[in-house]
């Protein structure tokens, strides 16, 4: 034993007498080898190797340091308490289990190798399954963290047959079998607070853990576990670990309906292009969608992106702007009834796959470089002015002016070159806010700042920073623009956003009862020739058909924290929903719950449940229904759902 310099003890902690019965080592770690900050000093850390193997990480109050003491007390409470807070006894507060910790600590600040700190942590980690931390390590490729302790008492304790088998497993497919087997986090979790990690999406079925711990035929268990084709899971691609921590299911379906001439060869092939991928205008939410989806990618992965990387440049700006393109084209569209709420991402799922993605890209250029045409006169109320935030001010980084007339938008696209004037319906029924910023060196720039409902208090996100000509902004503005978000979402500001939400939810409720306006840029006749093929493209297609009266379409979100796991072999298509208000909901005012049979499945998801929310609160009536359950039962969202106007007795709505 040694001490520091202040008195604080810092011993070897492997096989120490003095521990309690079932404990094998401990280590005490104060807080200033892990936080500078001076709110943080009030607390110490500790961690714990018990004599089952298991690992548990604590927080606990500064005034607990070295108590050994205290030990036999939390180790009769850990299993019991999970990951809930631990009272102490005399007092002293509680303790909080960190299972998202590192299953080693790892200390913030360098310190020579021979003090003792370092000493205790690594006879700490002497003794625990060095094959399950390098198992672990060989995950985490730049992204991902899989050294936890949840993750390592999911592996180190189990039976050594099983143990082996489990850890072969997760060195031959990587992204296949480690989300099914260990929760992927984003980073270490120190307070027991971290909201940014992401805990297992599937559970592993019996069928792949029998092929595992079996040694059995595991590329076709993993082959149907996924849904895709054994020569998918034997690729390249599978075999070593991605920057996400796991196969995203729309990436694999993807490459799974591709031909295998035309899959990128490499994790690395795959990752380089994967950011664009990502920012297409589509959604998928089928193995169909995702069918169509490969059209675009015939002539194979690389040279697609290659192709179109040349003729456009940056690619995720230019796929980017494809939104307001097609949103243009939805508004000059006339689709047939079928087809009544096609919405953005369908036509641009349909465009990809009819005419390509260099045909989507031309097109969106070609539309943004269209002049701007002054708005005809239309019978409307949508208002032309919404009530100013910060309205125009100087800053120590610049000067803002706040956009709070549609006349304003039109000049301030006018000026900068782009298509700001076709989002002022947004500032209208979502609360969107548009600022015209310049930097004191003058730089200018448009910011949209979306609003966003959070529990009980509402904010903004930066949603787009572009120059003129939708050029990108430097460092200086994006600080700037950084500044300006902090005063919408200040606590001063708390009254104006939640009048905010009021003004939101009243325009909703009218918002289908007048005529959009019209779009200031109009699609040149070749667009228009492309969209008329596109638009008889997706009537072809019998899963896109739609009632009329539907309102709303999407997959039902919480599905696997609500009763849908539990009934979800008892659900299909046509099946009737309830939708049930929430006023109450702590975490969303606007929350529309959804049931079947009085089961809970789940939500109206949180983007799209402002509208219906108005319309239940002001009496009207809608009739739910399941559109599809996904075969693959571990999908995230696997149940579809369409939310329509009811129908009187006599059919009319």
């Amino acid at each position: 034993m040694r001490e520091t310099g202040d008195g604080i003890r810092l011993e070897n902690a492997a096989a120490d007498a003095g521990l309690p019965a079932g404990l094998r080592a401990r280590v005490w770690i104060p807080a200033r080898y892990f936080f500078s900050r001076r709110d943080m000093q009030d607390r110490c850390w500790l961690w714990l190797h018990l004599g089952d193997g298991h690992v548990h990480a604590l927080w606990l109050p500064a005034t607990c340091l070295q108590r050994d003491d205290l030990l036999a007390a939390l180790l009769a409470r850990l299993d019991a308490a999970a990951d809930t807070p631990i009272e102490l006894e005399s007092g002293l507060g509680h303790a909080w289990p960190l299972p998202g910790a590192p299953v080693v600590p790892m200390t913030r600040w360098s310190v020579s190798w021979g003090n003792p700190l370092p000493k205790a942590i690594r006879a700490f980690a002497d003794g625990l399954d060095t094959d399950v931390l390098d198992a672990l390590g060989q995950l985490e490729v730049p992204g991902p963290f899989f050294g936890c302790v949840d993750n390592y008492n999911a592996l180190a304790t189990l039976p050594p047959p099983i143990r082996r088998h489990r850890l072969q497993a997760l060195a031959l497919f990587p992204p296949l079998v480690a989300p099914l087997l260990l929760d992927v986090h984003e980073r270490a979790d120190m307070l027991g607070t971290d909201e940014d990690s992401t805990p297992r999406y599937a559970s592993a079925s019996p069928a792949v853990l029998d092929a595992i711990d079996r040694g059995r035929d595991l590329i076709g268990a993993l082959a149907e576990h996924h849904r895709i084709d054994r020569a998918l899971v034997r690729s390249p691609v599978c075999r070593r670990a991605w920057a996400a921590g796991h196969a995203p299911r729309h990436v694999l379906r993807l490459l799974h309906a591709m031909p295998a001439h035309a899959r990128p060869r490499s994790v690395e092939e795959l990752e380089t292009w994967q950011p664009c991928l990502d920012a297409l205008p589509f959604r998928p939410r089928s193995i169909r969608d995702s069918e169509r989806l490969a059209l675009a990618f015939a002539a194979g992965w690389r040279p697609t992106w290659q192709r179109v990387e040349q003729r456009f440049g940056p690619l995720r700006t230019a796929l980017r702007d494809t939104r307001d393109f097609l949103a243009a084209a939805l508004a000059e569209a006339a689709p047939p009834d079928r087809l009544a709420v096609l919405d953005v991402h369908s036509l641009g799922h349909a465009w990809l796959a009819r005419r390509g993605l260099a045909s989507l890209l031309d097109a969106s250029r070609r539309w943004h470089a269209q002049p701007l045409v002054p708005p005809p006169p239309v019978a409307t109320r949508i208002p032309q002015t919404v009530p100013a935030l910060l309205g125009e001010m100087e800053l120590p980084g610049g000067r803002l002016l706040e956009l709070a007339s549609f006349a304003a938008l039109v000049h301030e696209g006018e000026a900068m070159k782009h298509c700001v004037a076709d989002y002022w319906e947004d500032c209208i029924f979502t609360g969107t806010r548009i600022f015209h910023l310049v930097t004191m060196d003058g730089e200018t720039a448009t910011a949209e700042f979306q609003f966003e409902y959070r529990e009980q208090n509402p904010q903004f996100d930066l949603a787009q920073l572009r120059g003129p000509c939708n050029g990108d902004s430097t460092d200086a503005m994006a600080r700037f623009a950084a500044q300006v978000l902090a005063m919408l979402n200040a606590p001063a500001s708390a009254g104006a956003r939640l009048q905010l939400v009021r003004d939101v939810e009243q325009s909703a409720l009218c918002r289908h009862e007048d005529p959009p306006l019209p779009r200031l840029r109009r699609l040149d006749r070749r667009s228009r020739e492309e969209l008329a093929q596109v638009i008889a493209f997706a009537s072809t297609q019998d899963d896109w058909h739609q009632r009329r009266d539907d309102v709303l379409r999407g997959a039902i979100a919480g599905f696997a924290y609500a009763d849908g796991p539990r009934v979800i072999d008892r659900l299909a298509a046509d099946d009737a929903l309830t939708l049930v208000r929430e006023p109450a909901n702590p975490h969303d005012a606007r929350a529309v719950r959804i049931d079947w049979n009085g089961c809970k499945l789940g939500y109206v998801p949180r983007a799209q449940n402002a509208e219906i929310a108005c319309w239940l609160d002001a009496g009207h009536a809608f009739d739910a229904r399941i559109l599809d359950v996904a075969a693959d039962r571990c999908a995230w969202q696997p149940v579809q759902f369409a939310i329509a106007r009811a129908r009187a007795a006599d059919g009319a709505p």
